[in-house]
């Protein structure tokens, strides 16, 4: 069963999602989506679909979806965190891309987290990644002293990220020929994580936005042998 979810945040400002009900499963898996997605990304909804056979789901939109901004999305996590932590045993957020570098600054001091889980995860500013996105990001340097905006998402960047800290359990799945962001991102994050508990899995056939069926299947296996 999915039922659509609006989550009070900012003034009229509501965190739109639907949530995959499996009464059998006391775990809660958030999805967060990359760079302009959705909770309606075919991708996203067929992750979620295929997971909620085994857990509950809740996809949704971040609320900045258009113009990422990296302190709004910490929050927009934090809020349906809040919102939903009394109702599960578990609560695990699953980030992909730039969805994976918001779930690494939103775990710090949220007890209330319990997993993490990255798909190719875009982590570091001065690591390779395809030029769609390095042109962001030169963008963004060149702005920095005019725009408060651009500012604000780079100093939160830099002051809020520090793998070290995290130490949740953490499962990282790697495409190893990702055009898109550099499986460097993934590997490096292994290495830095504080976790006891972590473990990468470096897939030589996945794509970045696991554009095929049977890379989303796989993705949705590892997942699932990885929670149980």
């Amino acid at each position: 069963m999915v039922k659509k979810v609006s989550i009070p945040f900012q003034s009229n400002l509501k965190i739109d999602g639907n949530l995959h009900i499996n009464k059998k499963s006391t775990t809660l898996i958030i999805i967060c989506h990359g760079y302009q997605d959705s909770k309606d990304e075919p991708v996203i909804k067929r992750i979620a679909n295929l997971l909620d056979n085994n857990f509950n789901v809740f996809r949704f939109t971040f609320t900045d979806r258009l113009k990422p901004f990296l302190p709004e999305e910490k929050q927009n996590i934090s809020v349906i965190v809040n919102y939903f932590s009394t109702s599960y045993k578990e609560i695990v957020l699953l980030g992909a891309s730039l969805g994976g570098l918001s779930v690494l600054l939103s775990i710090n001091n949220n007890l209330q987290i319990n997993k993490l889980i990255l798909i190719n995860p875009f982590v570091y500013f001065f690591k390779k990644v395809a030029w769609r996105f390095r042109k962001m990001l030169i963008t963004m340097l060149f702005l920095y002293p005019f725009a408060k905006n651009v500012r604000d998402n780079i100093n939160f960047y830099f002051n809020n990220i520090d793998p070290k800290l995290i130490v949740v359990p953490t499962l990282l799945i790697v495409a190893e020929k990702d055009e898109k962001v550099s499986s460097i991102h993934g590997e490096t994050l292994y290495k830095q994580l504080g976790s006891k508990q972590k473990k990468m899995i470096l897939d030589e056939n996945i794509d970045h936005g696991l554009n095929k069926e049977i890379y989303i299947k796989q993705v949705v296996n590892y997942i699932i042998d990885w929670l149980k």
